[in-house]
């Protein structure tokens, strides 16, 4: 809090223990490839996975009272999920916070009255504009009640909570702060002090209305029951300094009540003009409401340490909202489970049920389909084949929310999972050719991936505790080319040890994963069954299966065959929408 500057205040600092750092892309960039602290990605990684869906839903969770709380929560929440961490000790508090606001709803409740409390610290601006000194005591008023909400949370399990609680424990045992606080409690929020002082300020410039008057009186009594409080009762007589006996303050302010009383009110007093007296007596009354505040305020911070929370309130929020979404996904129907995290050159992923995030908002018209994602050091390049529409991309894009959302330290819709921290996430889908670049889609997916594998300073590097993405990569060449090509980085990434899903068309890649030419590689596909003249799609990912030629099957059902476009052609010329002289029929 900003300190008055017309006195020593106390020096001593109460600062949160160590939580999370705030975390910022320049910061990232900055350290380059020497950094193993985050979860590097290339900038349409995002995207891509589209994780941008979950960071909406956790800050959309958490009530904000203040415009700039929802700004500043916004960015750090940004920052967390724009920056996967790769630390295990941090993913682990993380997922310990999350995990026990989303078991006990008290206990969410709890710390959101906290979080919103430390809101009002840092964004409450009453009094702002109005006599010096009154913000400053107001500050001090949010800070009571900022350690009240927080002896009414119970002791936290997760180690990031509790160290809140343990904050609060120190201005418990505090003795000067306990005086301060009993103050607030009994003198300035009990007496409306803020209010009253604010708003005679402010009548002072209406005070020849009869409402103006009384309220302004009867604002000065106020003022003057709360320092009679503070200079003749216990525990109070040595609140404020000697000072304010010496000078006679209390029989000073009980002689201006009587002054101020009998003029504001003798409408017919011989010589008195309210007008005139308003506006000799104004300097004379700001000078003694700014000398009362500065006592008060000396008082007030010679006995509240100086607190020193960080980015306590959005780190709050993230853990907040990152419970609030669990708990949504929990009464969907949906299994959330803390993943195991495993040491990172262990390399393999268990995640049995999983969910890809984007989809479960249908559950209720359209249930989803849970699919395993397995992999290990001897299984790690996977070829996914399928008809279109099947469920190739939503599965690799799945897959990757899962590795995003877990070195976020969040919580996975899936029945079971353990996986190995990663160092890098690289996404390579379909994108439209780039007009302004002069690339088209080939040129594009060649170019990002000679980034992957041969970074420039300070971007991300691929190792063999890297995941990656492409969805139908070197589809934008013709076919003899692009069957060369794939076949090249599939090579690459198993010589690399790279764990990495592809999507494709291309019966030669899959052949050549079945015939074991491959190291690492394993067939996935996209189950399809036939159904009648057609086929119908499950969504289901099964493991050492190869997609069939069904395009046959699809054209057909939707009448893409030389008889059934002939007989569309015959019937619109019998029904005489154009004439038979301007087509080609009968022409040999």
């Amino acid at each position: 809090m900003d300190y008055l500057r017309a006195f020593s205040p106390r020096q001593d600092i109460y600062a949160l223990e160590r939580g999370a750092t705030r975390i910022k892309q320049g910061d990232i960039e900055q350290a380059g490839e020497n950094t193993n602290r985050y979860v590097r990605s290339n900038p349409e990684a995002f995207h891509d996975l589209d994780i941008g869906g979950v960071l909406d839903q956790v800050f959309a969770s958490v009530p904000r009272p203040y415009e700039k709380s929802k700004v500043s929560d916004k960015e750090y929440i940004d920052d967390v999920f724009h920056n996967p961490v790769s630390n295990r000790d941090e993913i682990l508090e993380r997922q310990e916070a999350i995990s026990e606001l989303q078991r006990d709803e008290e206990l969410w409740h709890q710390i959101l009255a906290v979080k919103s409390s430390l809101d009002t610290c840092l964004y409450d601006d009453r009094y702002g504009s109005t006599v010096n000194g009154l913000k400053a005591l107001q500050d001090a008023a949010n800070i009571v009640e900022f350690v009240l909400s927080v002896r009414s949370v119970r002791v936290p399990v997760a180690k990031r909570l509790k160290r809140v609680k343990d904050l609060g424990a120190r201005f418990d045992a505090d003795e000067k702060f306990r005086e301060a606080e009993k103050f607030v409690q009994e003198i300035y929020l009990p007496y409306g002090l803020g209010g009253a002082i604010d708003d005679n300020m402010d009548y002072l410039n209406s005070i020849s209305s009869v409402g103006s008057r009384r309220e302004f009186y009867k604002g000065n009594r106020v003022l003057l029951e709360a320092t009679e409080k503070m200079l003749k009762e216990e525990p109070f007589r040595q609140f404020i300094n000697d000072e304010a006996r010496a000078l006679h303050l209390l029989k000073t302010m009980k002689c201006k009540l009587d002054i101020w009383h009998k003029e504001m009110f003798s409408f017919s007093l011989s010589g008195i003009r309210l007008e005139k007296w308003g506006k000799d007596e104004r300097r004379r009354y700001g000078d003694l409401i700014e000398y009362w505040l500065s006592l008060v305020n000396e008082a007030v911070y010679s006995r509240i340490p100086k607190l020193e929370i960080g980015d306590l309130s959005p780190e709050l929020s993230f853990y907040l909202g990152a419970a609030a979404v669990q708990r949504k996904w929990t009464s969907d129907g949906f299994t959330v489970t803390t993943p195991a995290i495993l040491e990172k050159r262990e390399i393999t992923t268990s995640i049995s049920g999983s969910c890809n995030t984007s989809l479960m908002k249908r559950q209720a018209h359209d249930p989803i389909i849970r699919n395993d994602i397995v992999s290990d050091r001897d299984h790690n390049l996977f070829v996914i084949t399928g008809p279109n529409n099947g469920g190739k991309t939503t599965y690799i894009r799945q897959v990757g929310q899962m590795y995003w959302l877990a070195h976020l330290g969040m919580g996975l819709p899936a029945e079971r999972a353990r996986l190995s921290l990663i160092d890098a996430i690289f996404t390579s889908f379909n994108t439209e050719d780039n007009t302004a670049e002069g690339t088209g889609l080939y040129l594009t997916e060649l170019k990002r991936m000679s980034q992957f594998s041969r970074p420039s300073a300070g971007q991300p590097r691929m190792t063999p505790y890297s995941v990656v993405f492409f969805d139908e990569f070197a589809n934008g060449t013709d076919h003899e080319e692009s069957v060369k090509r794939t076949k090249i980085v599939l090579e690459y990434l198993s010589q690399k040890g790279v764990t990495a899903y592809f999507t494709t068309h291309k019966h030669e890649i899959a052949d050549m994963v079945e015939a074991g030419e491959l190291p690492g590689a394993v067939s996935l596909g996209a189950e399809v069954r036939q159904k009648g003249a057609g086929i119908e799609t499950t969504y289901r990912i099964l493991r050492n299966a190869k997609e069939r030629s069904y395009g046959h099957i699809q054209a057909e059902a939707m009448g893409i065959t030389p008889e059934a476009l002939r007989a569309y052609l015959t019937e619109e010329i019998a029904q005489n929408i154009y004439p038979v002289e301007d087509t080609r029929v009968g022409n040999k």
